[in-house]
């Protein structure tokens, strides 16, 4: 679908009103400048509000600069209070932040301020204070005229949550159960008091794993005491399971930030330089192959297989490394301890597809040599070469892609920069130094 702005107001208006927010915001950073201001002009503030929260921070504070005073004061009185600390938090310049910190209320300023203080590590740090809470002691009438009353458009109210005279949390209420129960019923009746939650100072994949266990849309945020501090839905950790898997295969493949709407120069100028660190590794690892060059004169078949030794040892190095770096994001093991089951058990998985795939290698580089010779060193000796060397390399391969993750979270690194274009070049080198040294050995000594 593509805007025509040479529509009248009225005509654009009614087509606005067709289309989705999230459709608007892919058009909204394509548009000069006049289109952008009918384009505001146009929609209602809701639709404003949710185009709003879909863009980048860039366009974000664009939209901004298009509004007076009041209209950007309504725009973030829309948001809800985790969309509006996360503008407010990507924000670069400090006079900028406190510019629209201003625009809001006392309250809510302080409440955007105090969430900006949680590690964006922790679930806190996505919470929404946008919820309601009821006493244990309110009838069903009460409880259901005071949703209606005191609810706003941007509060979550699909879950109601029960507190005490302490204002501790006692239980959840779905509001469904509070609208279809009779009078009569008094609020333990359709209270659920186990629930889940998770601590302010819980870690994101907490929440993910939670609210995957138990099938929750959203699930309370509370402090040591049991007191809630705000809500974590559904919604926001779908958020944050794509940002962090977009995350890790950035940093899986070395580049940085990514921006779809980012020139094809300014991609290169991201990707370039670590292609050019695998370069210059590549280059070392001639150099240091030359050491073989009177084996490969010797015995040519051997580059012939070289593919497939490169191959092999980096698909179960990167299938090994995967799995463990899964098992951290989804918390199936301490990251302060080394899992013992799940070394384990991946060495054990290295080793049996690495003698499985050795002897399968071996027929195959036999029989290929028979049909096709290639030297005087006979199919038996080479295709040995072959099956020793895709063992080995794959085996080693398999080990690393296992314990380098498990170093690197020790020491508080990223475990995801362990794969890419560096830790590809480092299991060529040793698949390549294993491959010709024991061709070397078998054929010159």
């Amino acid at each position: 679908m593509k805007l025509n702005f040479k529509h009248s107001d009225v005509t654009l208006q009614k087509h606005f009103k067709k289309i989705h927010a999230f459709d608007l915001s892919e058009y909204y950073p394509f548009l000069d400048e006049s289109e952008k201001i009918r384009l505001l002009k146009l929609i209602d503030l809701d639709k404003k509000a949710d185009m709003f929260v879909e863009l980048e921070i860039e366009d974000q504070l664009d939209l901004m600069s298009f509004l007076n005073e009041s209209e950007k004061k309504n725009l973030l009185r829309r948001l809800e209070s985790d969309d509006l600390k996360e503008f407010i938090s990507d924000i670069e310049d400090e006079e900028q932040q406190k510019s629209m910190l201003s625009l809001l209320s006392k309250v809510r300023a302080k409440t955007i301020d105090y969430l900006m203080h949680y590690d964006e590590d922790l679930a806190a740090s996505i919470m929404s204070t946008e919820f309601i809470t009821i006493h244990q002691d309110m009838t069903i009438k009460e409880a259901t005229n005071k949703v209606i009353t005191s609810s706003s458009d941007s509060d979550y109210i699909d879950t109601i949550y029960v507190v005490d005279d302490q204002k501790i949390v006692v239980g959840v209420i779905d509001l469904k159960d509070l609208i279809i129960a009779r009078p009569s019923k008094d609020l333990k009746d359709i209270m659920e008091d186990d629930f889940q939650f998770v601590y302010e100072d819980a870690p994101i994949e907490k929440a993910i794993q939670t609210v995957k266990d138990y099938d929750r849309n959203a699930i309370p945020v509370l402090d040591k005491e049991g007191h809630i501090l705000g809500i974590v839905t559904g919604d926001d950790l779908f958020d944050e399971i794509i940002e962090s898997h977009e995350y890790d295969y950035q940093k899986m493949a070395l580049l940085s930030d990514h921006e779809s709407s980012s020139s094809a120069l300014t991609r290169s100028k991201q990707r370039l330089p670590w292609l050019m660190i695998a370069v210059v590794l590549n280059l070392l690892i001639a150099s240091f192959l030359s050491i073989f060059e009177a084996t490969l004169a010797q015995v040519t078949a051997l580059v012939l297989f070289q593919p497939l030794i490169l191959g092999m040892a980096g698909n179960i190095g990167t299938q090994s490394l995967a799995v463990t770096i899964l098992g951290f994001h989804l918390e199936a093991f301490d990251p302060k301890k080394t899992p013992k089951k799940h070394v384990t058990k991946e060495i054990l998985v290295g080793l049996i597809n690495s003698v499985t795939l050795a002897i399968l290698s071996f027929g195959f580089a036999y029989t290929f040599l028979m049909l096709i010779p290639t030297g005087t060193q006979s199919a038996v000796s080479i295709a040995t070469v072959v099956l020793i060397a895709i063992f080995s390399s794959m085996f080693i391969s398999a080990i690393m892609g296992v314990l380098v993750p498990i170093i690197l979270k020790r020491f508080d690194s990223d475990p995801a920069v362990a794969s890419g274009p560096i830790m590809t070049t480092i299991n060529d080198v040793v698949a390549l130094v294993i491959y010709f040294g024991v061709a070397t050995l078998m054929f010159l000594n």
